[in-house]
């Protein structure tokens, strides 16, 4: 069975964040404490195209989260939020001219695949704006960590869509015992 890896474009979102708001010697700072799949993902150049251990990416997360967080997940949020604001700026910013919310927001398993594989499949369960539903499903192995991620991720990417997340968080997830990861949210237009 194949093991879910992450693109390189994942880590990258997350290293330039991490120089742009604690500077560039913060990442090689964290490293030595981080897992050794982590220090091994590192060990040569992360490149965009490429893919990488999910592990590496938890890790990095985890490690991340404990240094310059309060270790509850908290900063991975920030950290998603940061992502989600530039994809839709840069990497998806065709998407955003060209569709309306609702249509992007059906499309979020175009996205996942651009950055796992292996690792199971986002849909759009519902998609109103009074009551918005992405679910993650077939991938239980998904950490806490990432799921924090994944939150601000949305939030961020839904600001960018030019609306309003009057709220959003996951209501049920893998490592709680559910089946599935859920995120919901509500949103008004601008």
């Amino acid at each position: 069975m194949p093991t879910p890896e992450v693109s390189g474009r994942a880590f990258l979102g997350l290293i330039h964040h991490l120089k742009e708001t604690k500077g560039p010697g913060a990442l090689p700072g964290a490293l030595p404490q981080m897992p050794p799949s982590t220090r091994e993902a590192f060990a040569t150049r992360i490149l965009h195209g490429s893919w990488y251990p999910y592990q590496a990416y938890v890790g990095l997360l985890t490690g991340l989260d404990a240094r310059f967080g309060t270790g509850d997940g908290t900063y991975c949020r920030e950290l998603g939020h940061s992502s989600g604001s530039r994809d839709l700026s840069t990497v998806f910013k065709v998407f955003r001219v060209l569709a309306s919310t609702e249509r992007l927001i059906r499309g979020c398993s175009k996205v996942w695949s651009g950055y796992y594989r292996d690792a199971g499949a986002m849909e759009a369960v519902r998609w109103d704006p009074q009551d918005t539903m992405l679910r993650i499903s077939g991938f239980p192995e998904m950490a806490p960590v990432h799921c924090r991620l994944m939150e601000g991720w949305m939030t961020a990417a839904m600001n960018a869509l030019g609306v309003e997340v009057l709220d959003g968080r996951e209501t049920a997830c893998s490592s709680r015992g559910a089946p599935h990861h859920e995120f919901a949210c509500r949103w008004r237009k601008r």
